[in-house]
């Protein structure tokens, strides 16, 4: 039942999400720094590495929320220092 819940659907989407939203800074901080010296707008590339971490932050907080809220729903508490659940 606890694998059947939505509350883990937005938790793995939203998780996801976020991890998804790093890798693109990550990606846009290597291309800032390798390019940094040719491109006309560097500007725009800061712009996205912001956006992107903004993002990523966001999806990963409400992933964060979503899982303990299906933890408690799933196993009666938010956190039950499960040495699986503290590692991940």
């Amino acid at each position: 039942p606890a694998l059947k819940s939505n509350w883990m659907t937005y938790h793995v989407l939203t998780c996801f999400l976020g991890y998804a939203a790093f890798t693109v800074a990550f990606g846009a901080s290597v291309a800032y720094l390798i390019y940094s010296g040719q491109s006309d707008n560097p500007d725009l590339m800061d712009e996205i590495i912001y956006k992107a971490n903004a993002m990523g932050f966001l999806m990963l907080t409400i992933g964060i929320i979503t899982g303990s809220v299906w933890a408690s729903r799933a196993w009666g508490s938010y956190w039950s220092w499960d040495p699986k659940e503290t590692w991940s």
